[in-house]
């Protein structure tokens, strides 16, 4: 299938790359189907993109970049997902602002079933600032975690 990401230009999405949302995010009940693409250039961030909205996208990134660690509370075992528990993250509006993420409300990937859902966390379950501490605090990438992540080049400028 290809989809037309606003941001990022044509993509080819195969089947076992789509990610169905297991519980609707929050303010999107609608919206289901989503892929996570990954620009090199942009390091451990990835866009979390609408398969059903095209201008639809979010920047994730690896909650341990932000330095993020959470602990096991009800159906979630950090180690049994095969992937890292990753924050949305809110783009500075002007220079010199520093990135924030939703620390209390990763999305939780379950690669074996290609599911996602947003987990709200208490603040007691989270370990960390949430502040910038780079790509070099997360873990290894599990290759079956990678081969769901579509890797894009970004659309030249007048493409």
């Amino acid at each position: 299938m290809t989809v037309h990401a606003t941001r990022l230009g044509l993509v080819e999405v195969l089947p076992q790359q789509r990610w169905t949302c297991s519980q609707p995010l929050a303010g999107l009940e609608d919206l289901r189907e989503f892929v996570l693409l990954h620009v090199a250039s942009q390091g451990p961030f990835l866009w979390l993109q609408s398969l059903e909205v095209a201008e639809l996208a979010f920047v994730v990134c690896d909650a341990a970049c932000f330095g993020l660690r959470y602990l096991a509370a009800g159906d979630f075992d950090p180690g049994a997902l095969l992937a890292p528990p990753c924050v949305m993250v809110i783009l500075p509006r002007a220079p010199g602002e520093v990135l924030r993420v939703h620390s209390q409300a990763p999305l939780l990937f379950d690669v074996g079933q290609a599911r996602l859902r947003q987990q709200v966390f208490e603040a007691e379950q989270v370990q960390g600032d949430g502040n910038w501490v780079g790509p070099s605090a997360c873990a290894a990438v599990n290759p079956a975690w990678a081969e769901r992540i579509i890797s894009v080049q970004p659309l030249r400028a007048g493409a």
